[in-house]
Formats: structure tokens, sequence, C-alpha cells
């Protein structure tokens, strides 16, 4: 009767940790690799690199949940040292702008869910503020693209608006997502 026992408790684990990863093995060991590209698998492998199984933390939840929009959106996304993912939609030949240096911007930003929060496409009018007076995520993107670029930010909580949020606008610990243009300023 023990055998029995911790024999079905072995097997309910087993299964219960096949259950928990079904999205990561049906994406990097597809049932019919003859339809899928290559680059398509190696894409999804590498960013299947930072997922985490039975996640803990809240940084684990972002990652996790950046990740499957990621793949679920078909989007071929970077991901830089801080953990924000990005897709360039288009490389500026502008300058790449500094710490304090005023920056302006059309943006829209929403949930991973769409709905979009704000946006300054909607208002008609660009954001003007400086570099270092926004959320750490877009601080990031505004030094390390030009002027002119264009591009999909995938934002955690902690590089958002963390577990403060944004009352009236963002929840606590909110992964974002950004559509992003840096402007010139004329």
């Amino acid at each position: 009767m023990r055998i029995l026992i911790v024999s079905s408790f072995l097997l309910l684990s087993f299964l219960s940790s096949c259950v928990t990863d079904t999205k990561k093995t049906e994406l990097t060991q597809p049932a019919n690799t003859s339809t899928i590209k290559k680059s398509e698998i190696d894409k999804t492998n590498k960013l299947y690199a930072y997922f985490t199984d039975n996640p803990q933390t809240q940084d684990q939840k972002d990652e996790n949940a950046l990740i499957d929009y990621a793949i679920d959106k078909g989007l071929d996304v970077t991901r830089t040292a801080s953990g924000m993912y990005y897709v360039l939609e288009k490389e500026g030949t502008g300058t790449v702008l500094m710490q304090s240096q005023p920056f302006k911007a059309h943006y829209s930003g929403y949930f991973m869910d769409g709905k979009t929060f704000d946006s300054s496409l909607d208002r008609g009018e660009p954001i003007a503020a400086t570099v270092g007076a926004m959320i750490p995520g877009w601080n990031e993107a505004l030094k390390t693209f030009k002027v002119g670029s264009k591009m999909t930010l995938l934002i955690p909580s902690r590089l958002a608006y963390g577990s403060r949020g944004f009352p009236g606008f963002v929840p606590p610990n909110t992964p974002l997502i950004f559509d992003l243009e840096i402007l010139p300023l004329i």
C-alpha cells in the first residue's frame, strides 16, 4: 500500500510538471516541424532561455508574461540586459539622446490584453520631456535608440510603474507595452 501511495505521488508530480511546461514544450518541440521554419523555432528557444517554470517572484512572472506575449504576437524581440524586450521597427538617423536631454515622442501605451491606457496619438500632440524623467524602460530606450527610431517596447513592471502602479491608469505590478517613436526636436 505504501509503495502504491509513493508511486501515485511520483506520477502526479511528474504529470503536473508536464502540464506547467505545456506551452514551452509545444513551442520548443513542435509536433510537425516541417510546417515551422527553423528560424522560428530558434527564436522561441532563445526566448525560453529566460522562462521560469513555476515563477515565484514578480520579475519571473513578468518575464514569463512578456515572453508569452512576444510569442503569441509573433514578435521578433530582442532582450536587453535589464530584462526589457523590444522590436526596432525603424532605425532613426539622428543622434542617441543623453541623460537630462529634452526629447519629443509619440507613443501609445497599452496592457498585454491590448487595452490602451494612454496615447499621445489620440491627443494629437507628442510628449515633450527630458531623458531621465520617464519610467526606467523609456529612459533606457531613449538612451539606446537614435532620434527618428520607431519601436515597440515590452517593459516588465519594475521598469514601468512597479509595485505602486500609476493610480487611476496602471495597476501595481503590471508589465506594459509601448509603441514609441522618438521625434526630432524641430
